[in-house]
């Protein structure tokens, strides 16, 4: 991780680019009259190449015109003067200069290099190792501390801001860092919604928050790294900022993966309730179902005994009969949940008149259609379709059911029905106060009721059974409030019904 020298070391590199120079300097001066002043030169391209591996480019170049400078005033007649006698020694001071000054330029290019290398392996090292640390955490507030770690080496302060929305002003939760002012929750808003770094140099040096980094997933940004310096350099922190980079794009992977993981947690332990809470269903209905029609034969007996019992236990063997009938029927349609939620219904399919089912429902509802104004509008020329008829028909009842529940006596219900191009249409509606519009969707959620506190008896299963049947079927049903009233329509697919060979029937 690289950082700039400070004024102090660089202005010390300079001094003893130029201390080597002036040793160069008394080291060559005893060998002035046995060595040739060309071989005095090669002594100080040395010692400018030297410069450049260890000291850098700018104390080479300067090491470069010292030289010169020394080789001409000591070594070059009239020595002890910056004079020259022979005007060949001026294409000797070119020379000496332009290989001093390219050969410190190619030194410290390679070393500038080489560091560059060496700090890109710790890079990668570190962010190798906060990688390795992300991979283990578990939780958002094991991120943020090792988010704190690792940034803390760097002489900064993290907080990390998680996107939960439920703020307009600051849709974020804190984890880590002090509590930030106004001013830096604005810039975390726009790092945020802009998805790209905001930095700020007009809050350095107190203390604050001046780079903001969002934490972009493929899908979302899913919140803001803002990262407080405990000092000054904003250029140091510039030059960081590949790293800052590369640590956000790890924090934010971290926190999808977790997202995830909490997701697919959630909905297995969903799962898994929702099939202990059809097992148990199953296994209720199953276990009661005979006891109670045992309940509603016997209640039944009662009341038809001759001779008649006291008016007042007529009475309540009826009560009981009728009771034990809802309780029955409560019960079938939680088996019948049961298993078409286990997908173990196989659909007994057949082309068959739609009206026939229209028919059979009417009949076995026609006690508690009885106070009701029913109007069929099912046309005779129906094409004929393929379905289940046991399930439709128990679709038909539940809606007509749910017509009858949230409706007053006297009310019209209404049944239609109509080919379309591909499917048929069926709708039921009824007079009456509709569907809560703000709970529309939930309707045929299992349980869910068409009121919050509703006065009808009911347990909210008869619309959930009618989506799943006509699911099974390959069509759609969808609920709808009307000006006065409420309606359910679904569809199933028309297909094409097998062609029926005329019987000629011989005289």
């Amino acid at each position: 991780m690289r950082t700039l020298l400070p004024s102090d070391r660089r202005g010390g590199r300079y001094l003893l680019a130029a201390a080597l120079c002036v040793l160069t300097t008394l080291g060559a001066a005893p060998l002035r009259e046995l060595l040739d002043l060309a071989n005095i030169v090669m002594l100080f391209l040395l010692t400018v190449f030297v410069c450049a591996v260890r000291l850098g480019r700018g104390p080479a170049v300067m090491a470069a015109f010292f030289g010169v400078a020394l080789f001409d005033f000591f070594f070059v007649p009239p020595q002890l003067s910056l004079a020259v006698a022979d005007a060949q020694y001026l294409v000797t001071f070119a020379v000496m200069l332009a290989v001093g000054l390219i050969t410190s330029h190619l030194a410290a290019l390679l070393s500038e290099r080489t560091e560059e290398a060496q700090a890109r392996e710790q890079e990668t090292r570190a962010l190798y190792e906060l990688a390795r640390d992300l991979g283990g955490a578990l939780a958002i507030a094991q991120v943020t501390d090792i988010a704190r770690r690792f940034l803390g080496r760097l002489d900064m302060d993290v907080s990390l801001l998680i996107a939960e929305g439920g703020s307009e002003v600051f849709p974020f939760r804190q984890y880590g860092g002090r509590h930030l002012s106004e001013l830096e929750q604005s810039f975390a808003r726009s790092a945020y919604q802009r998805r790209s770094i905001v930095e700020t140099d007009s809050l350095a040096g107190m203390g604050a928050a001046i780079v903001f980094l969002p934490l972009a997933a493929p899908a979302h940004v899913l919140g803001v790294l803002a990262l407080a310096p405990q000092r000054d350099d904003v250029d140091e922190l510039r030059q960081q900022r590949p790293l800052l980079e590369a640590v956000a794009s790890l924090l934010a992977i971290t926190l999808e993966r977790l997202h995830y993981a909490d997701a697919a947690q959630r909905g297995e332990l969903q799962v898994a309730a929702e099939r202990l809470r059809t097992s148990i269903l199953s296994s209720l209905s199953h276990d009661l179902r005979t006891p109670l029609t045992t309940l509603v034969g016997l209640a039944d007996t009662l009341v038809h005994r001759q001779p008649a019992l006291p008016e007042d236990a007529t009475e309540t063997a009826g009560i009981i009969r009728d009771q034990a009938r809802s309780m029955h029927h409560l019960l079938s349609n939680l088996l019948e949940m049961a298993r078409l939620q286990a997908g173990n219904v196989t659909l007994n399919k057949e082309w068959q008149a739609f009206e026939e089912i229209v028919g059979s429902s009417t009949r076995l509802l026609a006690t508690l259609l009885a106070d009701r104004q029913l109007v069929i509008e099912v046309p005779r020329q129906l094409p004929l379709v393929c379905f289940d008829a046991v399930l439709l028909e128990r679709v038909l009842c539940n809606l007509l059911e749910n017509a009858v529940k949230y409706s007053p006596p006297g009310a019209r219900i209404r049944l239609f029905a109509r080919a379309g191009e591909t499917a048929l249409e069926v709708a039921v509606d009824n007079d009456g106060t509709g569907f809560p519009s703000d709970r529309i969707d939930q309707v045929f959620n299992l349980f869910a009721r068409g009121e919050q506190e509703p006065a009808v008896a009911g347990t909210g299963l008869g619309l959930a059974i009618c989506k799943a049947i006509i699911t099974a079927h390959g069509g759609t049903i969808v609920a709808e409030n009307r000006p006065g009233g409420a309606c359910v329509r679904f569809t199933l697919p028309l297909g094409t019904p097998p062609a029926v060979a005329d019987e000629e029937v011989s005289s």
